[in-house]
This record gives C-alpha cells, sequence and structure tokens, in this order.
C-alpha cells in the first residue's frame, strides 16, 4: 500500500513538474529547485499517515513557492550584480541551494503538522 502510495507520488510530482515547468515561462535556477523539492517531499511525505489530498495540496502549494522564490532570488541576484558588479553573481550561486533548502524544509515541517491528526489523550488524574 505505501509503495503503490510512493510510486502514485513519484508520478504526481513529475507531471506537476513538467505542467509548471512548460506552461510558465521558468529561468534555469527553477528547474534544480523544483526536481530537489519534488523528490525530497514526495519520498518523505508520501509515506506517511495523512489524507492524500492534503498531501497533493501541500505538493502543489511547494511548487508554486518553489516557483515564486526561485524568480524573486534570480531577481535580486540580478539587481545585485548589475548594481554593484559581477563579483556577487559568484556568491549567489554559493548561497542559492542553501536558501532553497530554507523553503524547503520549512514547508516540509509545515506539511508534518498539516498531515497529523491530533489525538485526544485523557489525563491520568490522581
Amino acid at each position: 500500500m505505501r509503495i503503490n502510495r510512493i510510486v502514485f507520488g513519484l508520478l504526481l510530482g513529475a507531471a506537476i513538474s513538467y505542467i509548471f515547468l512548460f506552461l510558465l515561462l521558468t529561468n534555469k535556477e527553477t528547474v534544480p529547485s523544483l526536481i530537489m523539492f519534488n523528490f525530497l517531499f514526495i519520498s518523505l511525505t508520501f509515506p506517511l499517515n495523512g489524507t492524500l489530498q492534503r498531501k497533493i495540496g501541500m505538493l502543489l502549494i511547494g511548487n508554486v513557492i518553489c516557483i515564486f522564490w526561485t524568480h524573486i532570488f534570480s531577481l535580486f541576484a540580478a539587481t545585485v550584480c548589475s548594481h554593484f558588479g559581477g563579483i556577487y553573481n559568484a556568491l549567489f550561486i554559493i548561497l542559492s541551494p542553501f536558501l532553497n533548502l530554507i523553503w524547503i524544509v520549512s514547508l516540509w515541517s509545515i506539511s508534518l503538522t498539516v498531515l497529523t491528526t491530533p489525538k485526544m489523550e485523557r489525563g491520568i488524574k490522581s
């Protein structure tokens, strides 16, 4: 059952990635970020308990955040490099994967919170 969910999630992630990549004009930094996010999110979240609708919803939210994040970061990098010079281009190339990890880890932790169902436990009264 879990392997079917993982396979379904991987195929769904690939389909969503292709839709985003072909329908939207994306830059070259978006493709590796989107592929990395989809692979990590699907392999770490789809085997967990939770509804498929919530998992797909969080995956779609993550893909949209990825596209906006990389677009805004590339605009920021281009602005800084044109204003201060090309030496900052190397700095942005080095910092880009680490800054992508910030939103990936944050969204993954939020998705873990969304996927859990709170259980009401009775405390032991003494």
